[in-house]
């Protein structure tokens, strides 16, 4: 389980998802994606969660996602568009080399590797769009209650 802790700044649907606003890890700072997750350097980003825990705007919360979850998505998003750019290159190759084809061997190669990818992308925006809106969101699963000194 990969826990976080934020403060919710808006409900949505009836307050089944909350707009949590989160600091940054300290982890986040050593990660080669930071720039790409959490674009720009704000100490705060936003992220929305399920709302299991019925909780209210200005509550402190703990978010929760599932390792698998984590781990899904990023498969999604960084191996299956580089094994679809291998595939393209090994198919470019292949055509490249078999003579069938006047086009020089290496540029059919990389145009086939780029539009291996290229299709890896749509089909991951076009298969992701019929996924649950929350089936890789986030959840409150506590309300966070501050101890009185």
């Amino acid at each position: 389980m990969i826990e976080e802790f934020g403060t919710v700044i808006a409900l949505r649907n009836g307050g089944r998802i909350a707009l949590v606003q989160c600091h940054k890890q300290s982890a986040c700072d050593a990660c080669q994606a930071a720039s790409v997750c959490q674009p720009g350097n704000g100490k705060l980003r936003e992220v929305e969660a399920r709302n299991d825990a019925q909780a209210l705007e200005h509550d402190r919360v703990r978010l929760a996602t599932t390792t698998t979850n984590f781990l899904r998505s990023s498969f999604i998003l960084y191996i299956l568009p580089v094994l679809g750019m291998l595939s393209g290159a090994g198919l470019g190759h292949r055509l490249g080399n078999s003579g069938f084809l006047t086009i020089d061997p290496e540029l059919l190669m990389a145009l086939s590797a780029v539009t291996g990818m290229v299709v890896v992308f749509g089909l991951i925006y076009y298969l992701t769009r019929r996924l649950k809106r929350n089936a890789f969101m986030p959840v409150v699963v506590a309300v966070e209650v501050e101890k009185l000194q």
